[in-house]
């Protein structure tokens, strides 16, 4: 290799100070020939700077000797042959690389004040400067002082170290001390054969430690030996490595056994298998390397899990499976075995990992346990025997847990009906259908048993409530009575569901069965394909609720519901400025129906939404009348279900009712609870935005109950809040008051109109005043209206007392 001269003087001088060796460098930065340089000793070339504050020994008029400057970091003038001086730092180190000049020295000169950097000085003079000073990897040229004459900026980088620090510092001491002696070997062997390679961390000044893979070539600069050489950065490789050594011990360690196959030719060859794998089948990796796994296998036995294996293996892909094998005492045992495909790089399945589970334990007390649980040879449903066991079980985890759990009898109204009529074989296929429809309606944990010719029985564990419990039930009624198709005809098999809730009803296996038995027959007194719970109590809810479902879906066509309007106030004016519509139901049998009771049932079931239109286009029909008395500035509120809230199509859909009823948009106001907002803020803003698009008005109900995010709220497109009444019970109380007060200033900091609702007292509205709320409702100032009485309320222009 062949560097231009280098304007970075290095001279080889003996003890006496006499020059033996130098680089074009020299000649370069003096301007001397080789001619001149050889009849020269250091003294003559460069005049060292005094020495301050050391104590010298001969004194200060006799010049330090060579070897007495090596730990002194020295400075001076380096005389040039044109008379010039040029001001240098000089480093001295005695050439401890080279074993054949005992006693010689490197002397590095070192331009500065002002002068270009070294380092930036070389490169620029260097053909390849582009190339060395863009590798992805250090450069560095040595000589053999052990100092460095060039490097590159990943060096920099590397030791965190500038390019006037590196010169003066042996190379050795960038490692750490443990490695110094391998690294200064490496670096001789370089001198001495012509290169060498060696791994080595670098350690930056500030403690940086970078893995690096050095290579070394020896070559010369003029007469100058030197080491150049890379550095490539193997960190993450170490890393890597770091990572397989600790997985390789992982399954080493593993208490699983694992065994690693290599496919080629179509074969799989055990490559590897660890010693939990050597415990559990008796062989060792010497044994059984490169041999195909199989040879474990009982032939004929699970031919089916062996068939699952080789087709998995064949398409690569993972398989799991649960078969016997031999140890290799002839043992027979069972295993749970898992394969998965190993790639390399390519993409290319390479290998397969085996890992074994011993189960044969765990198989035998399930083969005692099938042998003690008989089950039901038409339906395969447990039987009574195994329905004892499983019932004791979840009776005991309910009086532990405090759960609530709960035993269903169901018993075929008509099956002696269908054999007489049908055939026993239509029978056994309604009993097979029945049984499959039992197992689909409840869960996996959950337990069904046919115990006699028509009954089935239920074990429901863990439910969250008497109503899903009742929930329950029902469907899974109508799911048994729905017609049976049998040989082309259809087949109707009602039941009668008697149900025992534990532990209320019996904490024993026996008393809650005849808890569920009396039920049952109960239900069958009942008229049959019905349910009855135990309690009367649950009875009751049970069919209120089934009741309230069935002739709610006709109260809307059969005009049983009715609108009330509350007033709103405006509490600087003490003007009704709108009211909230409030839906009521009239039920022909019991009376007025208070919304609590039937809204929750009208979400669950769906009807909220032709109720929620019917009351829109109600209050839009208030709204016509109102106008053609000349009120036009009057607005009605609605409230909006989550159902509602949630339709794709609902803004849609109330444009078009506004516009057939030509309603203005600005007189109808939606009201969303708190909740429904904050349950998908991003679903509830975009639904907003369709509606504001509208031109109606938008307010939060109940606010303040909720768990608001203030950076949503300030994105809804809302134009009024409401108080919940909950925060002004009384008002008198600090912590209402407080509450009150921070979410009317919340909301004017919004821009927003609040509004109070469920003022009662006097106390609470002269509160509502001095705090500037804007509007209020409530039974203080009067109660909900009908249509006629609100009218008329208009019309007189009834106001709230100053």
């Amino acid at each position: 290799m062949n560097f231009s001269p280098l304007p970075l003087a290095v001279f080889v001088v003996d003890a006496s100070g006499t020059i033996a060796s130098w680089n074009r460098a020299c000649e370069k930065l003096a301007g001397y020939t080789a001619a001149d340089i050889r009849s020269k000793t250091l003294e003559e070339i460069i005049e060292f700077d005094t020495v301050a504050g050391a104590t010298l020994s001969p004194p200060l008029s006799a010049p330090l000797s060579i070897a007495a400057r090596v730990e002194i970091d020295s400075t001076g003038q380096l005389r040039c042959a044109n008379g010039n001086s040029i001001p240098v730092r000089i480093t001295i180190a005695p050439q401890s690389l080279d074993p054949d000049q005992p006693g010689t020295f490197s002397v590095i000169v070192i331009p500065h004040d002002g002068l270009v950097p070294p380092r930036y000085a070389l490169i620029r003079d260097l053909p390849t400067a582009d190339i060395i000073e863009g590798l992805p990897c250090v450069f560095y040229v040595i000589d053999q002082s052990g100092h460095l004459l060039l490097w590159n900026r990943q060096l920099e980088l590397a030791l965190e170290m500038t390019s006037e620090e590196l010169p003066t510092c042996e190379v050795q001491y960038f490692f750490d001390e443990k490695e110094r002696p391998e690294v200064v070997s490496k670096i001789l062997a370089a001198f001495e054969h012509g290169h060498s390679s060696h791994e080595a961390e670098l350690i930056g000044k500030h403690g940086k430690r970078t893995s690096l893979l050095f290579h070394c070539a020896r070559t010369s600069l003029g007469e100058l030996p030197v080491i150049f050489g890379t550095g490539l950065d193997i960190s993450d490789r170490k890393q890597t490595e770091q990572g397989l050594r600790v997985r390789e011990r992982a399954i080493y360690s593993s208490v699983n056994a694992i065994v690693i196959t290599c496919c080629e030719d179509g074969k799989n060859r055990i490559e590897y298998v660890n010693p939990a794998f050597e415990q559990m089948t008796g062989y060792t990796l010497a044994e059984i390397k490169g041999r195909d796994p199989r040879f474990m296998r009982i032939e004929g036995c699970d031919t089916a899990e062996h068939r699952r294996i080789h087709d998995a293996l064949l398409k690569r892909e993972s398989v799991q499976v649960i078969l016997r094998n031999t140890r290799k005492n002839g043992e027979v045992f069972w295993n749970d075995l898992r394969i998965d495909p190993v790639s390399n790089i390519d993409g290319e399945v390479t290998h397969f990992v085996g890992v074994i589970n011993d189960i044969t334990e765990a198989r035998h007390y399930e083969r005692r346990l099938h042998h003690l649980a008989h089950h039901d040879p038409l339906t395969g449903l447990a039987n009574r025997t195994l329905l004892q066991d499983e019932l004791k079980f979840s009776i005991d985890f309910a009086v532990r847990n405090k759960a609530l759990g709960a035993l269903a009898f169901l018993d075929l109204d008509n099956f002696k009906h269908i054999n007489d009529n049908f055939g026993h074989v239509a029978g056994d296929a309604v009993l097979r259908e029945i049984a499959g429809r039992l197992r689909t309606s409840v869960r996996d944990n959950d337990t069904v048993a046919r115990v006699g010719g028509d009954e089935f029985v239920l074990v429901i564990n863990n439910q969250p409530g008497d109503e899903q419990l009742a929930d329950l039930m029902e469907r899974i009624r109508q799911r048994v009575s729905a017609p049976i198709g049998v040989g082309g005809r259809e087949i109707l098999a009602g039941t009668s569901i008697g149900v025992a809730r534990f532990p209320m009803d019996g904490d024993t296996v026996d008393r809650v069965m005849r808890a569920a038995d009396a039920a049952m027959y109960h239900a069958k007194a009942m008229g049959k394909n019905n349910c009855q719970f135990y309690s009367n109590e649950l009875n009751q809810i049970v069919h209120q609720h089934l009741m309230l479902e069935a002739s709610l879906s006709k109260a809307i066509g059969n005009h049983e519901m009715v609108l009330g309007y509350q007033p709103k106030v405006d509490l600087r004016t003490g003007k009704v400025v709108g009211a909230e519509a409030l839906v009521r139901w009239n039920h022909p049998q019991n009376g007025m129906v208070p919304p609590d009771e039937f809204i929750p049932v009208a979400e669950e079931t769906g009807l909220i939404v032709p109720l929620g239109e019917w009351v829109i286009v109600e209050a839009c029909g208030a709204l016509k009348a109102l106008e053609a008395l000349g009120i036009t500035d009057f607005v009605i509120s609605v409230n909006l279900s989550p159902r509602q809230l949630r339709q794709r199509q609902f803004a849609a859909g109330l444009g078009r009712t506004l516009a057939r009823l030509g309603v203005n948009p600005a007189n109808l106001e939606l009201e969303v609870t708190e909740s429904q907002l904050m349950g998908h803020p991003d679903e509830a803003m975009q639904a907003l935005a369709d509606l504001k698009a509208l031109g109606v008005r938008l307010s939060i109900d109940d606010f303040g109950t909720g768990y608001s995010s203030l950076s949503h709220l300030q994105k809804f497109p809302v134009d009024f809040i409401k108080i919940d009444r909950s925060f002004l019970g009384n008002v008198a109380l600090d912590e209402h008051a407080v509450i009150a007060r921070a979410i009317i200033a919340l909301g004017h900091n919004l821009k927003l109109k609040v509004i109070a609702e469920g003022v009662e007292t006097l106390e609470q509205l002269n509160f509502l005043r001095n705090n500037d709320c804007d509007q209020m409702q409530g039974w203080y100032f009067s109660p909900a209206l009908s249509q006629r009485s609100l009218e008329e309320m208009l019309c007189s222009d009834a106001r709230l007392p100053g």
